[in-house]
């Protein structure tokens, strides 16, 4: 059996709170002796205390739960890229080990191609690629020069594969050599049981206050996996309805929005007001109240072979809260059947038929306990007792290369 003692490692570089990697780590960290790897500390850019402890800070919400943060010596300069790359990793690694519990089984995931370099620096009893995205891959479906490459490196050197749908994970396995048999786990995003409840009282927010009603909201990174095309004939078939987007936005995307609007000609209420609005990210605390004072939430992705791969927590979001939801058919989300009104992408029509249903269901009791219900099983608890099994249950006593786990050695 496993030893008792469990520790993880996250590398969660860049991550949001939402996603998988801090989500699951958080949820772990209540039980379990978990590091999150956060954005490196620059030497250049940041002007603080870069000592260990001064780098090290509690978890918020856990007893057992650490945020550490590397120091960066800057990798750009002419001539000395690789050295300083050499010291960064080499003090990372140092700092992790020694982070490091006695006795316990430590499970080290990795979730970026880039870290394949950390494989076996960063010690570990079992190593695992979480893969929340292609990240092999730009929002377009275009390759990114080199990831590809390393990827298929990392795939050499981990124990396992955790990733988020069924596509992803076809893909993943047509890139590791046949000779090698390393176990491909799915496992797709959650919520925030806690958080997404329309059982608490949500005030109107204030960004919304001046956004006329129907209202569509688009949460998250509002990019060019946006079926732009099928969202502007939506607004042209149903124009009393007013897209409301909330997020981080790509370069270029503001104009994007704005050109749209304008075509439009938006009238409604014989005012001219924009039918397509581009809001400022929010913390994740304030989502809830975003989708309660919306009238119906979407998922309007192109579907590409990035997009495809996905699994879009914002979607669970939404149902968790009730609240009608449309959807291209990105494959992970199919399970939800009925529970999401399905459209087809750049059709406007079928846009169109979907906010016609969320306006005939608004307040239909039978139609927003079905979406809760949909989402029952995927909380973030749920999936983190998941994840633990995934990574822990097929490897009782020894590593897949054959060797023991740490502290089986004389069991």
């Amino acid at each position: 059996m496993l030893s008792s003692m469990v520790s993880w490692v996250f590398f969660a570089v860049n991550a949001k709170p939402t996603s998988m990697r801090k989500a699951v780590a958080q949820r772990l960290a209540e039980r379990e002796r978990v590091v999150v790897v956060e954005r490196a500390v620059s030497v250049v850019r940041e002007r603080r205390d870069v000592r260990l402890s001064a780098r090290c800070t509690p978890l918020l919400g856990t007893e057992r739960g650490l945020l550490y943060r590397a120091v960066h010596l800057p990798e750009a300069l002419p001539g000395l890229n690789r050295v300083a790359r050499w010291l960064n990793d080499q003090r990372l690694s140092r700092e992790l080990n020694g982070l490091r519990p006695p006795n316990a089984t430590r499970v080290v995931c990795f979730d970026s191609p880039d870290q394949e370099r950390l494989v076996g620096k960063v010690k570990s009893d079992i190593s695992v690629y979480l893969a929340i995205d292609d990240r092999t891959l730009t929002v377009w479906g275009e390759p990114i020069q080199g990831e590809l490459e390393a990827e298929q490196r990392l795939l050499e050197k981990v124990d396992k594969v955790v990733c988020v749908s069924e596509p992803l994970a076809a893909v993943l396995r047509s890139r590791m050599r046949s000779s090698r048999e390393v176990p491909v786990h799915v496992l797709p995003n959650g919520y925030d049981e806690r958080l997404f409840s329309p059982e608490n009282t949500w005030p109107e927010p204030a960004m919304l206050t001046r956004i006329p009603r129907p209202r569509i909201l688009v949460a998250g990174h509002v990019s060019e996996r946006i079926d732009w095309e099928g969202v502007a004939a939506a607004s042209r078939f149903r124009p009393e309805w007013t897209w409301v987007f909330v997020g981080p936005s790509d370069t270029g995307i503001r104009e994007k929005i704005d050109s749209i609007s304008a075509s439009l000609g938006s009238k409604w209420s014989g005012s001219r007001v924009p039918r397509l609005w581009l809001q400022d990210p929010v913390p994740v605390e304030e989502m809830p109240a975003l989708i309660a004072h919306s009238d119906a939430c979407a998922v309007p992705y192109r579907l590409n072979v990035f997009t495809t791969a996905s699994s879009p927590l914002k979607a669970l979001e939404y149902l968790a809260m009730g609240a009608p939801v449309l959807s291209t058919r990105v494959p992970s989300l199919s399970s939800y059947g009925s529970a999401i009104e399905w459209v087809e992408e750049a059709d406007g029509e079928s846009y169109a038929r979907a906010l016609d249903v969320a306006s005939a269901k608004a307040r239909d009791a039978a139609y927003f306990a079905a979406r809760r219900q949909a989402v029952r099983g995927d909380s973030w608890a749920t999936r983190a007792s998941q994840f633990r099994d995934l990574v822990l249950g097929r490897c009782p006593t020894m590593r897949d290369d054959g060797r023991p786990l740490a502290g089986m050695e004389d069991r």
